[in-house]
């Protein structure tokens, strides 16, 4: 998600459903006056850099454990935090585990299996599969629109009927010709988790991943409107830092937690691994965002890799094994499975810093 007017603080502006923390908090236990290495900033002082580029919360979990968590710009650790697309990647998460639990049969199902309405807008609809729009591959007619109020994301950001919103999208090419980047394959996504299992979005999460995972704190789930009450599924999840670290942390773990298989492991891997499609260009071949920049990333199942090293003309280069979930404004859990290591960072505004490169420099420095 993202939109210019848009602020970590804007569920307060929305209706929201809520999310119960767990009957009992799992430990994540600190670890805080270890030593760690923080990356060298030209002679300014880390603390200095994230108050200065409009960061509220860090959090670095290293083999379970806490060893750095600060709060800036009058945040503290029970301060609500706005994930923006950090959601896409827990949407991800519960697509995987309904389809585990039989509620969808397969990733290559027709989204009009579960939306059949779009196919009476348009019977091409019918070709487009869950996978498209896991891998935002989908063909579908949509602007994203960086800091435009007129965008179709701030549209669905903004509307108190995304369900109409749904109805009237369009279809611009053929599925799994291209990637592109788009809010509207992910709103699909939990619009159809919530179609077939027959439960809100919001207590889906609730009941199979944040009260599993022992999540410490209530959350919430910004809705359309009380009257329509469809869950932004793009963004907006609400929560604290620590327990978007503990989602990080599920997913370093391969889905499990405590003994308990909560994500399959199997759609872990999937969701986090990239793929070559065909295509017309190297970047549309590798869902490769921003190629030939030092932003470039790889796009699996709404989550993203780095690359190796900085990226060639022909995207020839491997991933890393690091991913990662992002949101507008610079909300990333980062997670660096080599290092045992989650890092959470979350803000008001990305303050002219490449995340992905500053937190995967934190992971380095202490492996």
């Amino acid at each position: 998600m993202a939109q210019q007017q848009s602020a970590i603080t804007d569920h307060r502006h929305f209706q929201n459903a809520a999310i119960a923390r767990a009957p009992k908090a799992s430990l994540l236990p600190s670890a805080v006056g270890e030593p760690v290495q923080v990356p060298d900033f030209g002679g300014e002082s880390f603390d200095a850099v994230m108050e200065k580029t409009g960061t509220v919360a860090i959090v670095v979990v290293k083999h379970g454990k806490v060893v750095l968590e600060q709060y800036y710009n009058g945040y503290q650790r029970d301060s609500i935090v706005t994930s923006f697309s950090v959601a896409k990647s827990m949407v991800s998460a519960l697509v995987g585990i309904a389809i585990r639990d039989g509620h969808i049969a397969t990733v290559d199902d027709p989204i009009t299996r579960y939306l059949p309405e779009l196919a009476i807008n348009d019977q091409r609809f019918t070709r487009i599969t869950i996978r498209n729009l896991l891998e935002m591959r989908s063909g579908i007619q949509f602007v994203e629109g960086y800091g435009s109020p007129f965008a179709d994301a701030s549209r669905f950001y903004l509307t108190p009927d995304l369900a109409g919103k749904i109805k009237g999208l369009r279809i611009e090419h053929a599925p799994d010709a291209a990637y592109q980047y788009s809010s509207g394959d992910t709103q699909l996504l939990g619009t159809i988790v919530q179609r077939a299992t027959g439960v809100p979005l919001p207590r889906y999460l609730q009941e199979k991943i944040w009260q599993p995972m022992g999540a410490a704190y209530d959350a919430s789930w910004s809705l359309d409107s009380q009257q329509s009450a469809l869950p932004k599924a793009f963004c907006c999840v609400n929560a604290r830092a620590l327990d978007f670290a503990r989602f990080g942390q599920l997913y370093l773990k391969d889905g499990s937690f405590n003994g308990q298989q909560i994500v399959p492991a199997e759609w872990v891997r999937q969701s986090t691994q990239v793929r070559e499609h065909a295509g017309s260009s190297a970047a549309s071949r590798w869902n490769m965002e921003a190629p030939n920049t030092f932003a470039a990333a790889y796009y699996a199942w709404q989550w993203r890799r780095p690359p190796v090293v900085d990226v060639p003309s022909e995207l020839g280069v491997k991933p890393s094994h690091d991913f990662y979930a992002e949101g507008h404004l610079g909300q990333f859990i980062y997670v660096a499975p080599d290092e045992d290591m989650v890092i959470v960072r979350f803000g008001k505004r990305y303050g002219n810093a490449w995340w992905p490169g500053v937190l995967g420099r934190i992971a380095r420095l202490n492996r």
